[in-house]
């Protein structure tokens, strides 16, 4: 019997509950319990402060506000794991460029394996739905393509009116086709916006048949924009 509490007791204080940007041990929130639980978010969140700390040598007032957003997204995640991934996920993106973003998380890892097709965009941080890819395309140019024409920029277009643009040359998105299937997950919504300006969405997108992901918003201007 006791061979065995002391078996028990030694899993417990191998496994501690651990976070880099809040204190496991006191009383967290929703969303910080759900880090201090999680194996991957408890990663992302100690990797978090590397990422701000170079991004703040460079603009450190807006680093500070982007860090702002993402904790109030995350609050307001509550204990939805899958909101909560997205928000570290379009925090370390945004912070960190998309080298910032373990190479082995997907959207399906996002969605839990529970996207299903869906008509119409995911609405809210954390959703996903599975679609199609419909065309591929240079940010500028017109036909023929050639294709150094995507070295000003790539954009993708989706079966559920999706969009997204980059004015980087994107070899994920030209490796797609119209056709793909696609699993794809709204990661952020942008702040401080005009009324009716819903610009600047970011969406996390995994295909299906070449196994390559992205995150890219849906605008070239952020909301306010020109």
């Amino acid at each position: 019997m006791w061979r065995a509490v002391l078996i028990a007791l030694t899993m417990l204080i191998a496994v501690p509950a651990h976070a880099a940007s809040f204190d496991c041990k006191g009383v967290p929130s929703p969303d910080e319990l759900i880090v201090c639980n999680d194996p991957l978010l408890s990663a992302l969140d100690t990797q978090l402060p590397r990422v701000q700390e170079k991004a703040e040598q460079e603009k450190r007032a807006e680093t500070r506000q982007v860090l702002r957003d993402f904790t109030s997204d995350r609050s307001s995640c509550g204990s939805n794991r899958s909101c909560v991934l997205s928000t570290y996920i379009a925090v370390l993106g945004e912070l960190g460029g998309a080298k910032s973003i373990p190479a082995d998380i997907t959207a399906s890892t996002i969605a839990g394996g529970r996207a299903k097709p869906s008509p119409t965009l995911p609405a809210k941080i954390g959703q996903c739905s599975v679609t199609n890819v419909t065309e591929v395309h240079p940010r500028v140019g017109q036909d023929p393509i050639k294709d150094e024409d995507y070295d000003a920029g790539t954009g993708i277009e989706y079966a559920n009116e999706g969009y997204q643009v980059s004015y980087a040359r994107e070899e994920a998105l030209i490796a797609s086709k119209p056709g793909d299937k696609v699993t794809m997950c709204l990661i952020a919504i942008p702040k401080r916006c005009p009324q009716g300006d819903d610009r600047g969405r970011e969406y996390f997108v995994t295909n299906a048949r070449t196994g390559q992901s992205w995150a890219m918003a849906d605008s070239q201007h952020a909301c306010g924009g020109p």
